[in-house]
């Protein structure tokens, strides 16, 4: 057995009875053998340590300075400054984080804060986008605006749970303003409030007969008076 399927077959099996009949006269291979048995048996084992209940909050917490480096003749698996079983934890921990946040379900005032929120740099932005450039996205989802309340800075595609849509930016006296406009068909966000907000930002939901736009804003904006004018501007082909 070469060298490559002896490793190949290592990799796939680390208590293979044949492997270690070959490795017994071979101390380099027993060694690779050797190595592979232990990583297995903590790997093993760190799966079957409980998340603690107060981990995310200790994750929060913490703040560590990274070790200096050591040259030291050890296995492989052993010279990460994380033990394995505290790695496996942060993996579970986080994977129960995400498959929660997936499935749950949220109202489009919430989920439009939190996409406001995770695209927050973009209010920052000052570099026009011109209306033609804006409807040549609109017009993708069958529609087109006759005109903008403000200097559009950002238009791109997003998901909107699910949906394709468009994302606007627009500068207004009050400050830059976010609008997503949402095709009505396939939408699976919940029916929630027509008006939401946090103690950063307020917004506005309209319900149209081909799509939704939703407007996020400072709070203290006048957000409705926006919501007529980008509403009366929307037309569909």
């Amino acid at each position: 057995m070469d060298d490559l399927e002896f490793r190949r077959r290592l990799f796939a099996d680390p208590n293979d009875e044949q492997l270690a009949l070959e490795a017994k006269n071979d101390p380099e291979k027993q060694r690779l053998v050797d190595e592979a048995q232990d990583f297995d048996a903590m790997l093993s084992g760190a799966f079957n340590v409980p998340v603690p209940s107060d981990l995310q909050a200790k994750l929060l917490a913490q703040v560590e300075e990274e070790p200096v480096a050591k040259v030291v003749n050890i296995a492989w698996y052993k010279r990460f400054s994380v033990p394995i079983a505290s790695a496996a934890s942060v993996v579970m921990a986080v994977l129960v984080y995400f498959s929660s946040a997936v499935h749950a379900p949220l109202h489009a005032g919430e989920h439009a804060l939190e996409h406001v929120y995770y695209e927050e740099s973009a209010l920052r932005l000052s570099k026009e986008v011109t209306l033609q450039v804006v409807n040549e996205k609109l017009a993708m989802l069958g529609g087109k605006l006759e005109s903008m309340p403000g200097k559009v800075t950002f238009a791109t595609f997003c998901n909107f749970k699910g949906q394709r849509s468009l994302h606007l930016i627009f500068q207004s006296a009050h400050g830059p303003m976010t609008v997503f406009i949402v095709p009505s068909d396939g939408n699976d966000y919940r029916e929630g409030e027509s008006h939401f907000k946090d103690g950063r930002f307020a917004g506005s939901i309209n319900k149209g007969k081909y799509a939704d736009t939703i407007l996020v804003a400072n709070v203290g904006t006048p957000i409705e008076k926006y919501q007529g004018e980008v509403n009366n501007s929307l037309r569909w082909l």
